[in-house]
């Protein structure tokens, strides 16, 4: 199979390059100011891996080069943007994949990794045709509106936290800090240290382009605030056993201090 990577220099881009020619794909990768339109007219299946805020225009500038009956196929980490665009391609008689893979450019394999897939129109030959392009993986279906607001918790409201938390440590003295961090804080800061590290594109398309992020928002302000409220011991301890049985809900609750010890043992060297 000739598969075509728009945005083949970027982060994920070169992830897929890399993992498509690893299972035995012809991959070329595709640089509009660079490349001949020729390479998405031959493509059997042309991936577009570009920023958040450009893949609706890069998707419907792509389809007027590829043949009818290719796949096309997008991974960005919102879709309210990108959907319609999908769904007018695949009316127009390409196959359509809107994925969303749940890892990043250093994963180096995809055993216990998870793909999202928003059908367009063909549940079933879209969860087979990501199969092949993601072998191993485990798919999870959504729908347009699940996805986003999962994403809003599961990275814009993350991103946005780290952000401002990253705001507030503007003058207090870093390297300290992390010398004298223990579990909680190495962890934390660590994360904080990679979010304000990641692209501003994304950053900003993350928090700004996600319709469900507002509510969320002002829902974790309230919950800052209330929790703040909290000075009386008494009510302070039922408050706690409030949110303890909440997140109890994970199994995963009863390990969280040892997987904390573990996460914290695995890095302190690299804190140093």
């Amino acid at each position: 199979m000739r598969v075509a990577i728009i945005g083949a220099g970027g982060g994920m881009g070169k992830w897929l390059s890399r993992h498509l020619a690893g299972l035995g794909f012809d991959v070329y990768g595709f640089y509009k100011h660079r490349d001949d339109t020729d390479i998405l007219t031959k493509a059997d299946l042309v991936i577009v891996s570009v920023p958040i805020g450009v893949t609706s225009k890069v998707i419907k500038s792509s389809v007027k080069h590829m043949r009818k009956g290719a796949t096309l196929m997008e991974i960005a980490s919102l879709k309210s943007n990108t959907y319609e665009a999908m769904v007018e391609a695949s009316s127009m008689g390409y196959n359509a994949l809107c994925v969303h893979p749940m890892f990043g450019p250093s994963t180096t394999d995809l055993e216990e990794k998870t793909v999202v897939l928003i059908p367009v129109m063909d549940v079933e030959s879209e969860v087979k045709q990501t199969r092949e392009i993601y072998p191993g993986a485990s798919i999870e279906i959504l729908d347009l509106d699940q996805h986003d607001r999962l994403m809003s918790v599961i990275l814009s409201l993350p991103y946005l936290i780290n952000l401002a938390l990253a705001r507030t440590l503007n003058d207090e003295d870093l390297i300290m800090l992390r010398k004298l961090s223990g579990t909680t804080f190495s962890l934390q800061y660590m994360l904080t240290q990679s979010v304000t590290a990641e692209n501003t594109s994304l950053i900003s398309s993350l928090i700004n382009d996600n319709r469900f992020l507002k509510d969320l928002a002002e829902k974790y302000i309230e919950s800052l605030n209330y929790v703040m409220r909290k000075k009386d011991f008494t009510d302070f301890s039922i408050l706690h056993d409030e949110i303890k049985d909440m997140m109890r809900r994970d199994p995963i609750h009863d390990k969280s201090h040892e997987i904390r010890q573990i996460a914290y043992d695995s890095i302190r060297p690299l804190l140093r």
